[in-house]
């Protein structure tokens, strides 16, 4: 079998499981296929509601995982995550790259209570309310005066696999007025 050269960086970089000895359950316990709703706040109070998707699994020889996500028209993004104890115990390295909006974030992520935040400085990511079908994820920026400003928030689930599912065909938005209480629905 001859491998196209996209097919050839695929089989380098993907990995079908952990490598031995390499624990990847914080992020790994996401592999597989989601759908996802994503809320854009915008400084007027306006948001944007698209649908989109979520592909996670492991990567670079078993030793990170990786996932890709995917707004039509809008983004097309990817993060490459590993553990790494130097950083301290239970800390993630993580790099998210979306060359759409033109944008690269770096992150310390860990375990926090029942949730994993990812801390980039002024950038702050967090899955929440995670089980094993569903979960929440939000973006947070940090303001001038220290506060917190809600930029995105997804609430994700879990896709039965099935050939050649693509995003297409349910792709959607819709700017609707933010819900009172910051508008995390």
């Amino acid at each position: 079998m001859v491998l196209t050269s996209s097919g050839a960086v695929g089989a380098a970089f993907l990995a079908d499981e952990p490598a031995d000895g390499v624990d990847l359950s914080l992020f790994g316990q996401f592999t597989g296929s989601w759908a996802l709703d994503c809320t854009e706040y915008d400084p007027d109070g306006s948001s944007t509601v698209r649908r989109g998707e979520w592909h996670f699994g492991y990567a670079l020889g078993g030793r990170a995982t990786t996932d890709v996500w995917i707004l039509p028209g809008v983004e097309h993004g990817v993060s490459v995550r590993f553990p790494d104890p130097a950083a301290g115990a239970g800390v993630w390295r993580s790099t998210w790259v979306g060359p759409g909006r033109r944008r690269a974030h770096t992150f310390l992520a860990s375990r926090v209570g029942e949730q994993i935040v990812l801390d980039g400085g002024d950038l702050r990511w967090t899955f929440s309310d995670i089980e094993a079908d569903e979960f929440r994820w939000r973006n947070e920026a940090r303001q001038p005066d220290g506060t917190w400003r809600l930029d995105q928030t997804f609430q994700v689930w879990r896709r039965a696999p099935r050939s050649g599912d693509g995003v297409s065909g349910f792709s959607q938005t819709r700017r609707r007025p933010t819900p009172a209480g910051g508008g995390d629905r």
